[in-house]
């Protein structure tokens, strides 16, 4: 809603913006940024809890697996998935009737049934690069040894920028504009308003799908690459001792 209320102000006093173009700003606000905390809430999830574990000593000293721990570093991962995406729908919702009952603007949603489904399976297939980049920062976590709950904070920032959440990343100077452009979460929240805006398309939809799906495999592929490397090396220096329960 910050972001809304500051395009709205500017738009209010003369901002170069076609009143036919503001509604469908709004909508590419809304929900770039909802999507943004959605991916924020549960890919730092591996990281956090890696930091929780060596808080309370538990996380050096038990494994819920014999081999690795990823599993359970999935497991909770999908559980803030699930409680993210029940939030983030609702905050969405409740975040277009304040726009309309606060600016009395209607944002132009498309809600059908196809629509629906689309923007699920968008939702579900992103798992796969928020899951990678959990691991990722799950990797350096095992190593640091302070202000590793910070790392998130430090991630989402550039991810806001980078994602497309507020802005294209078109409007990023070369080349962190082609950095933004191959992001799987781009793709993911381009595919999302691809269904959820009327000037998007099915077509383009499955088109950034893919490109989401591909991109966020590879960063999965890597994400478990480096964790499970820094899970043996951990253990061979000492960081890690396994006690399994």
């Amino acid at each position: 809603m910050t972001a809304v209320t500051v395009l709205y102000i500017g738009f209010r006093n003369g901002t170069a913006i076609a009143p036919g173009q503001f509604p469908m700003l709004l909508g590419f606000i809304l929900i770039g940024a909802t999507l943004y905390a959605h991916i924020s809430a549960y890919s730092w999830v591996p990281t956090l809890a890696i930091a929780e574990g060596k808080w309370t000593f538990v996380f050096p000293q038990v494994y819920v697996s014999p081999k690795s721990s990823p599993p359970y570093l999935a497991g909770r991962c999908l559980a803030a998935f699930a409680s993210s995406t029940v939030t983030s729908i609702a905050s969405l919702a409740v975040a277009i009737v304040v726009s309309s009952l606060l600016f009395g603007v209607a944002i132009p949603l498309v809600v059908t049934p196809l629509s629906i489904t689309l923007f699920g399976v968008a939702l579900v297939v992103n798992i796969l690069a928020s899951m990678g980049l959990g691991f990722l920062l799950g990797a350096y976590a095992i190593f640091a040894s302070k202000f590793e709950w910070a790392l998130p904070t430090y991630v989402s920032g550039l991810l806001m920028v980078f994602s497309e959440a507020l802005f294209p990343v078109s409007l990023l100077p070369h080349p962190f504009s082609d950095v933004g452009n191959v992001l799987p979460f781009t793709e993911f929240i381009r595919a999302s308003r691809a269904v959820l805006l009327p000037l998007g398309s099915v077509s383009s939809y499955f088109y950034y799908l893919a490109l989401s799906f591909i991109g966020g495999s590879i960063l999965l592929a890597l994400g478990l690459l480096a964790f499970r490397y820094a899970e043996r090396r951990a253990r061979r220096l000492g960081v890690l001792d396994r006690k399994v329960v």
